[in-house]
Formats: C-alpha cells, structure tokens, sequence
C-alpha cells in the first residue's frame, strides 16, 4: 500500500503544527544524533555493508541473541515482504484490524489469506497451517497479547509459523518482548523497528530475529545494500545510547489517559481502550475523512483516517498522544466540530 498510511501530510498545502497521525514518538528529535551523523557523513561516498554486519552485530549484544539469528532490514516492512516471499505461495492468518502491509506483502507473494478480528483472539486460537502475523501491540487499536497467550498459541499451533510484529514493544509498559520466546519455538519470527522508538521513520531501520535455518532461508531473498551507510551509523550509535532516547512511559501512560478523558467528555466522540499512547476514536456522526479534512484547513491538526484498516469502518480515527500544548489544540478543535455537527 504506497498510499493510505498516517503520516500522510506531504500530500496537504496546509502546513501542519499538530501531527496526531503518526505514532512514532514525538519527543525523539535528537541534535546529538544529528552530529553524529555528519560526523560520518563521507561514509555515503562508499557502498555500505552489504547486510549491515556492523549494526547486526550491534543488535546482538544488545539482545543477547547470536549475529547469525538477525537480518537487519530497511524498516520493518521489508522483513514482512522478505517472510512473505520466502513463504511464497502459503497461507496467512491476519489478526485484524491492523498493519495493512502484512495483507499487501501476502498478495505479491500470491498468499491464500485468512482473517481472524483480535476479540475473537486467545490463547487457544487454531489457525490455518501456514503463517501467523500478530502486531503486538497492535497497530491501530493498542491491544495487546501476554507471552503466556502467545506462548499457548504457538505451541497449539506447532505447523504454523508465526510472525510477531514488536514495533510498538516501547510504548507499553503492560507486555514485554517475547525474544526469550526464540528458544522454545523454531516456528517464530519476531519483527523488530528502530524507527518508531527511536523517532527516525525516515531513515527506514528495522530487523527480524529468528532462528539460524529461518535467517538462512529469508536471506536467500534479500537484495544487498539496503540499509544505507547512514541508517547503519544511526542505528549503532541510538543502540549506544538508548536509554536517552527510548520514549517516557509513564508520561506517555499519564499524558494518554489526560487527553481520552478530556476527548470522551466531547459529545459525539467514543474512546476505544488501548495499552498503548495511540487508539481509535469512533463517531457518532460524519466520517474520519470529514473530520480530518476540517481539522487540516481550520487548525492544522492532521489524524489518521482508519476507514482502510480491514474490519474498520468510515467512523474511525486514530490519535497519538503528542505534547500537552498540542493535545490541547486537538481537545479545542474537536469540541468545535462537535458544537458544528451537535
């Protein structure tokens, strides 16, 4: 899907002051990292390493996983395509709503696909032998699943492999990554982004973590070079020093649960529960497209339209939780349009 995702305001002459359809975190913005980058600016007049060896090994020591388990990737979305054309031809259960990519990179690789919606998801969940994915937590509802449930499901579901998206991991303090879950079962793949933690969406940085045959068999279909020289740096050097720059929990958990208070007391507005800083809001009236056209060209204020999420409908969209300044432009923005269509 080239087009359809958050973060969509290059397509608006309005410039945006307020961006609530991103859920990369917002306070990442780094002038350390930033040095540090043209520090190393002369290694882009050099191929980079052809699987980014440097960052693998960087990854490894901050796992505590061998180098031979991680394929490093350009944003977590190529790992999905690299699974998806390992497995050519196979069958895929989706949990929905979620991650539209998962559905796209099955379709080019001819996959015959299955959805299952998360509130009909537990521990005891057969699926169809084939692949799994899982968003955990999950994009755009927040939901998530225990390593005691996903531990049960892959274990019901032995001739299947499953793919757990971590990318949110850092927003929630509810769950913890399931990478201790490598050892006891051959049948995962735990997909892993740099960019939404670390607030470089624009660098695309991302890997997988599996087992040693699995890597072997995905990296049969890996193009050389496709984590640039820079991203390399970037991610070495956030790996370094993440303790400064990994977001605040319990500020995202007081700051989140501030704004959908103040959004449930707006008439027309329903709050879905999430364990994460992002979650859908339903309305009563109009459509998400309506509303983010409104909250553009009146105020600046860019949402995510969720009507192309498989199992939403026109009525959804998501927010993430942003600064307290501007949380409370999009509160006064939204009363308006509920006063407007009241």
């Amino acid at each position: 899907m080239l087009h359809g995702h958050g973060d969509d305001g290059y397509q608006y002459e309005h410039s945006i002051v307020a961006n609530f359809s991103t859920n990369v975190w917002f306070g990442g913005k780094s002038e350390d990292l930033k040095h540090y980058l043209f520090e190393n600016w002369d290694k882009i007049q050099s191929y980079p390493e052809a699987s980014a060896e440097s960052l693998v090994n960087a990854l490894s020591k901050d796992l505590g996983v061998n180098p031979d388990q991680i394929i490093a990737t350009n944003g977590a979305t190529e790992a999905f395509y690299l699974i998806a054309q390992c497995f050519y031809k196979s069958k895929s259960s989706i949990v929905t709503p979620t991650f539209s990519e998962y559905e796209d990179a099955c379709k080019v690789n001819n996959h015959e696909l299955f959805f299952i919606n998360w509130s009909e998801l537990n521990g005891k969940t057969i699926f169809e032998e084939g692949l799994v994915w899982i968003c955990n937590p999950n994009n755009p509802t927040g939901s998530i699943l225990s390593l005691e449930e996903l531990d049960e499901m892959i274990k019901l579901n032995s001739k299947s492999t499953f793919i757990v998206d971590e990318a949110y991991i850092d927003f929630t303090d509810k769950i913890d990554s399931c990478i201790n879950l490598l050892k006891e079962h051959q049948n995962l793949i735990l997909v892993k982004s740099l960019t939404k933690n670390f607030s470089i969406p624009g660098l695309r940085l991302g890997y997988l973590i599996t087992n040693r045959a699995m890597v072997q068999n995905i990296k049969f279909y890996k193009a050389p070079w496709t984590v640039n020289s820079l991203a390399i740096e970037a991610g070495k050097y956030l790996l370094a020093h993440k303790n400064n720059f990994l977001p605040p929990i319990s500020f995202y958990k007081s700051a989140t649960k501030k704004l959908t208070e103040k959004i449930n007391e707006i008439s027309g507005f329903k709050i879905h529960p999430s364990k994460t800083s992002f979650f859908l809001v339903e309305l009563e009236k109009s459509t998400a497209f309506e509303l983010k056209k409104h909250l553009i060209y009146n105020f600046g204020i860019l949402i995510r339209d969720a009507a192309n999420f498989r199992g939403l409908n026109s009525s959804f969209f998501r927010v993430a939780t942003q600064s307290e300044e501007k949380n409370q432009l999009l509160i006064e923005a939204l009363s308006q349009w509920s006063k407007l269509n009241s």
